[in-house]
């Protein structure tokens, strides 16, 4: 259980120091590239894959294969629902395949991050300062376990940075689980564009956005993520992010992200064809062209359509999304709407309330050639003039709408205009308001 628990969130504690500030950013800035922390909802070992759920509610799908690495158990074979778990993954085929899987039973465990402030060995105690300034003091004990630059209490410095897993105590005292601590080194950090690589000599070069030309050495430190797990696979023309330590002039990188970026695709038209089961769906654009877009976790829908199983054959859209490197469109935004075609026709009227039914939500109109109109309203329905919503209308009052017949031929008011005719207003009480659809109106009805 300890091992199951406490070196998952020690390594978790190491990955957020290492991998701060520019390599950090470069590293999400990655195309692709996925990281996701929750708890795990779904496992299924045959198929090489499981689901996490993060504290947003957004669920991501995770596969496996030889090249992932696990902290805290062997194998995906391991893993139970109701397991805390952080991954990154790499996005390839519109799937995330899993390079680093986090995961554990929960327990009552916490982390924080910061700067060593103090240390009293012999009470075997350590304060640090977090970044948000609090000053928090933790107790070790024979259990507590150590990383980084350090191995026990007595190796911790003042000025360090340091990540604490750690558990509270009936006492109040907090008990430190484990403790990574040590002095980061200065990093040089760049990015820019692969110009020349020398898989055999272990290095090579980048130009920057300022035209600076660097050169780099990697060894065997050296970690790769992107598109590429070592220098033999890096390609001129890619786009890298490298954060490196200068010795004696040279430069030596400690982290290599690099890949392709790619293109950003955009397209309207009318969606001809859905496979929710296959996560893609098809779109004719105005030229006769039809694209296939695949969808994923990550694709977000705006419009009349909340996910891939809404969209429809003949709905109009407009696709916002990539090219992989399979040469597969993968969609980041998918927007939805009814081609103009067929929206509703907009109709206005205007006469005498007749009756007032609340109940149903509607009423009758009576216009001025003796015809009645039964006009139902809905929670998007606005009002103007002596009335405010629908408990204001009366029968008697004069009355205007605008709105649309649906499918089933009933009337249904976007905008109703109501008010007492001037007959029955008292003097000093100023005119009734015009009860004829406004010009703006007539234009900019909201009818969907």
């Amino acid at each position: 259980m300890f091992k199951k628990v406490v070196l998952p969130l020690i390594a978790a504690v190491i990955l957020a120091v290492s991998l701060s500030g520019t390599a950090l950013a470069a590293e999400g800035d990655e195309p692709g590239r996925i990281k996701a922390r929750g708890e795990v909802i779904a496992v299924d070992p045959i198929a090489g894959k499981f689901r996490v759920e993060n504290k947003e509610g957004e669920v991501f799908t995770f596969f496996v294969n030889e090249n992932t690495s696990f902290r805290g158990l062997d194998s995906l074979t391991e893993m139970q629902v109701g397991w805390k778990a952080g991954v990154a993954a790499r996005e390839v085929g519109g799937k995330f395949w899993a390079v680093l899987v986090i995961a554990g039973e929960p327990l009552d465990l916490h982390q924080v991050r910061g700067r060593v402030v103090g240390v009293n060995t012999s009470a075997g105690k350590f304060s640090i300062e977090t970044p948000s300034g609090e000053e928090l003091r933790f107790f070790v004990d024979e259990r507590t376990r150590y990383g980084g630059q350090i191995s026990s209490l007595e190796e911790l410095e003042e000025g360090m940075g340091a990540g604490v897993v750690y558990k509270g105590h009936s006492e109040g005292k907090l008990i430190a689980v484990g403790l990574v601590a040590g002095h980061a080194p200065d990093l040089v950090k760049a990015r820019g564009e692969i110009t020349a690589v020398e898989p055999r000599l272990g290095k090579f070069e980048i130009l920057t956005a300022g035209g600076e030309r660097m050169r780099f050495s990697v060894d065997e430190n050296t970690r790769y993520q992107g598109q590429l797990t070592s220098l033999d696979e890096m390609q001129v023309g890619w786009k890298a992010a490298v954060a490196a330590r200068e010795e004696d002039g040279q430069l030596t990188a400690v982290l290599v992200i690099a890949g392709i970026r790619p293109e950003p695709v955009r397209a309207q038209g009318l969606i001809v064809g859905v496979d929710p089961a296959a996560g893609t769906f098809r779109l004719e654009k105005a030229d006769g062209s039809v694209l296939t877009f695949f969808v994923n976790e990550r694709t977000t829908y705006k419009g009349q359509a909340s996910g891939i199983s809404e969209l429809k054959e003949g709905m109009r859209a407009g696709v916002g999304g990539f090219e992989n490197q399979d040469g597969n469109l993968v969609a980041r935004v998918v927007l939805t709407g009814t081609p103009p075609d067929e929206r509703p026709e907009i109709i206005r009227a205007r006469g005498i309330i007749k009756t007032v039914n609340p109940g149903a939500e509607k009423f009758q109109l009576e216009k001025s050639d003796g015809s009645v109109l039964t006009v139902y309203v809905d929670g998007r329905t606005g009002y103007r003039g002596q009335v405010s919503d629908f408990d204001g209308l009366e029968k008697g009052m004069r009355v205007g709408f605008a709105g649309y017949v649906d499918s089933d031929g009933k009337i249904t008011a976007r905008l109703v205009i109501a008010g007492n005719p001037r007959s029955d207003r008292q003097r000093g009480e100023g005119p009734a308001p015009e009860i004829d659809t406004p010009r703006e109106d007539r234009i900019q009805i909201p009818l969907t």
